[in-house]
């Protein structure tokens, strides 16, 4: 009688499956542009492009309630189309409305002397 012997199955490794390659805009991004960590994020179509730089946030100094957490926002914006460049632009947005107590006033007053400042950074880089 013979006796068989199991042999062991020996499979070739998975391939691991690599991300794939960022998408080139079709126009380059200024020194001031942000990648938001989406793929693609500010690719919308095949022959536009919009470029965001990072935000420029002033916060609530008392959000109670349903006050959000950010008063205002700032950011600057260009949407290219094929090799037009287009203009750059400040984005900015109010989320929130506040009532604030003279301390909080103080505070919120030395937030947007700094966030002022950043918005005048922002508007350098806007040429």
């Amino acid at each position: 009688m013979t006796v068989a012997h199991e042999v062991p199955v020996v499979s070739a490794p998975v391939p691991q499956q690599q991300p794939p390659a960022p998408a080139s805009h079709p126009s380059p991004c200024p020194s001031w542009c942000k990648d938001r960590q989406y793929p693609l994020g500010h690719l919308f179509g095949p022959t536009s492009t919009a470029h965001w730089s990072p935000q420029a946030v002033l916060s609530n100094p008392h959000p109670a309630g349903f006050a959000a957490p950010i008063m205002v926002r700032a950011e600057l914006y260009r949407g290219d189309e094929e090799s037009d460049l287009g203009e750059v632009l400040m984005f900015v947005q109010g989320e929130t409305d506040v009532e604030l107590t003279a301390d909080e006033v103080d505070v919120f007053i030395a937030q947007a002397q700094g966030w002022v400042d950043t918005l005048r950074v922002l508007r350098r880089q806007m040429g």
